[in-house]
């Protein structure tokens, strides 16, 4: 049986998240950095990895069913953040999905781990308003935030007794609690 439904990960970097993809479905990863790509890769076997920028996809236009965008685009500065969502939609087929990830600058505590001197490869961490006004200047549709976690990590022992899917419905109702944006939208 043909494989389906191909999805890109744009910065797979070791390709963990490829673990969690069904098998049945057809996964190709890109980044920059060649060792991610072979001696330090830790996914499955997929159906392509690929060195190469991720500003500059090789891929024809609507290619991918999928583009993943995981914890990437804090990476990159400010001005080069638009041309990277740019390339993302312009890959990505008609009514596909997209998926990206960032740390969220706007929350109440902690987004200063988030950027240098805690992370120096971060450049620009996004807050909620500013990455969905980008989406939506992208022309991404149908957006919609999902909640991760309010925890970046625990301040005190009793807050591990805070059950996840609480935590995760907190973050999912208020932004400013949020640790972590997560964004699905398509392209349409």
């Amino acid at each position: 049986m043909p494989r389906q439904f191909p999805i890109l990960d744009v910065g797979c970097g070791s390709g963990l998240i490829s673990k969690v993809i069904p098998a049945e479905l057809s996964y190709i990863g890109i980044d920059f950095n060649p060792d991610y790509l072979s001696r330090d890769w830790m996914g499955r076997a997929v159906d392509g990895k690929i060195m190469g920028s991720i500003l500059r996809l090789p891929f024809k236009s609507n290619s991918f069913k999928t583009v993943l965008l995981l914890h990437a685009i804090e990476h990159f500065p400010q001005q080069l953040q638009t041309p990277l969502l740019k390339e993302a939609y312009r890959v990505l087929s008609l009514n596909g999905t997209f998926i990206i990830s960032t740390p969220n600058r706007g929350t109440l505590r902690n987004a200063d781990k988030f950027l240098p001197p805690h992370n120096p490869k971060h450049f620009h961490c996004l807050r909620v308003e500013e990455l969905q006004d980008l989406l939506d200047e992208i022309g991404f549709r149908k957006l919609k935030r999902h909640g991760y976690d309010i925890l970046l990590e625990y301040p005190t022992p009793l807050a591990k007794l805070i059950p996840y899917h609480l935590r995760r419905d907190l973050a999912g109702v208020f932004s400013v609690l949020e640790k972590y944006l997560i964004f699905t939208s398509t392209k349409g």
